[in-house]
């Protein structure tokens, strides 16, 4: 469990995991207007391990106080061979939050 305010995982920290939102609300950021938060049954930072990114490219903090489910490399590779279903699942995510940030940017032009 992570208290409200807490550091998940910083920028340039080594990436050894996704993440999934158990209970309260993460905010991934990496600057002061690109943010994004997540939500219970939600999962973040696939993109960085499936990349082999060595590194995280944001800051993970806790909004309020959360319970992640933590899955490794290998477990998430895993996953994918096991269910490749699932892989449609995160696509079909990350396009709705596409859209969203779409929808949001057209109010600042």
């Amino acid at each position: 469990m992570f208290p409200t305010r807490s550091s998940i995982f910083r920028r340039g920290d080594t990436v050894t995991a996704i993440y999934g939102v158990d209970q309260g609300l993460v905010e991934l950021a990496d600057g002061p207007h690109n943010r994004i938060r997540y939500g219970p049954g939600e999962i973040f930072f696939f993109e960085d391990l499936v990349d082999f990114r060595e590194h995280h490219t944001r800051d993970a903090i806790a909004l309020t106080p959360v319970a992640l489910i933590r899955m490794g490399r290998s477990n998430f590779q895993a996953l994918i061979h096991r269910h490749p279903t699932f892989v449609l699942h995160l696509l079909v995510q990350q396009h709705g939050r596409l859209r969203q940030q779409r929808l949001d940017a057209r109010h600042f032009y």
